[in-house]
C-alpha cells in the first residue's frame, strides 16, 4: 500500500494530467482556471475577478506562452505548501501515537 506522501504525489500528477488531457500537454488558461476553481475552491474562490486572474496567471506563466505547464503548476503547489507550512508551523501538533 502506498504511503500518504506517495498518494499525495500521485494525486498532484494525476490532477494535472486530467485537466491537460495528455501528460505532456500544458494547460490552456481556461483549463487552468477550471482546475483552480474545482480543485482549490478555498484558495481560488469563484469570485476571483478576471483582471485578478489575468495578473495571477501572468506571474505564474514564467515562459510567457499563455499556458501553464507541469513545472509552473508544481511551482504554484510548492508555494502553497510553503505558505501553509509557515502559517501552521507554530501550531501545536497532536502526537501521532499514544506515548
Amino acid at each position: 500500500m502506498a504511503s500518504l506522501l506517495e498518494q499525495a504525489l500521485a494525486t498532484l500528477v494525476r490532477t494535472f494530467q486530467e485537466y491537460s488531457q495528455f501528460s505532456g500537454n500544458p494547460l490552456c488558461q481556461a483549463k487552468f482556471k477550471e482546475l483552480l476553481e474545482k480543485e482549490l475552491p478555498t484558495w481560488a474562490p469563484t469570485t476571483l475577478r478576471e483582471c485578478d486572474y489575468r495578473q495571477f496567471i501572468s506571474v505564474l506563466d514564467t515562459n510567457k506562452d499563455c499556458q501553464v505547464d507541469f513545472v509552473e503548476y508544481m511551482r504554484l503547489l510548492a508555494c502553497l505548501c510553503i505558505y501553509c507550512h509557515e502559517y501552521f508551523k507554530d501550531s501545536p501538533l497532536k502526537p501521532s501515537c499514544a506515548q
